[in-house]
């Protein structure tokens, strides 16, 4: 008897071994599956814009006629209109950091006689740097796709871009202007008296 407990100890060990090995295999083959597929994600990734905030000295938004133009002077910002109105840093430190990571969803093959509304932009988006501009020019919007046709002045291919991408451009002014600071302690010396 004691022999037969020893075999069925025996081959319960390498089974256990073998499906052991065999768990560790099925979880490297998967960790090796994701990374393939993150790679693979990444690698379809279209960088359209990668620039710091500090490295810009100006920025234009045509949004079809209303231009909204932030300078940078020296630590500041001003709209180039109205250089006297100074603009939050914070909020367009903020903006230019978001502008900076832009990436399109897919390159597309430009059909011939096809209209993507670059003749009419919905919106240029004109980006300075010391280096020199470079522009984002949004042409129509794909209605099946929910995605705007975008081009920049670097590349003469055709993206699409998500709506957030074109969202993220609906800025005017008013939307960089910086709080008026209050005083918090006379509001409240107002209120004990």
């Amino acid at each position: 008897m004691q022999k037969k407990q020893v075999i069925q100890f025996a081959v319960l060990l390498v089974l256990i071994l073998a499906l052991t090995g065999a768990y560790f295999a099925i979880q490297s083959y998967n960790a090796s599956q994701d990374e393939k597929k993150a790679q693979q994600e990444k690698d379809a990734v279209i960088t359209l814009t990668s620039f710091q905030p500090e490295s810009i000295t100006g920025i234009r938004i045509d949004t079809g006629g209303d231009i909204c133009s932030l300078q940078r002077n020296g630590e500041n910002w001003t709209e180039e209109s109205d250089s006297e109105t100074l603009l939050s840093t914070e909020k367009t430190e903020s903006f230019l950091k978001e502008a900076g990571d832009i990436t399109a969803a897919s390159e597309i093959e430009p059909e011939e006689d096809a209209d993507y509304g670059f003749d009419e932009p919905l919106r240029t988006v004109e980006i300075s740097t010391e280096k020199g501009t470079s522009s984002l020019i949004f042409g129509m919007k794909n209605e099946m796709l929910g995605q705007y046709y975008l081009k920049t002045s670097e590349s003469g291919s055709i993206y699409l871009a998500e709506e957030s991408v074109y969202a993220l451009f609906d800025k005017t002014a008013e939307d960089f202007v910086k709080e008026p600071e209050t005083d918090t302690d006379a509001d409240t010396d107002a209120e004990d008296e």
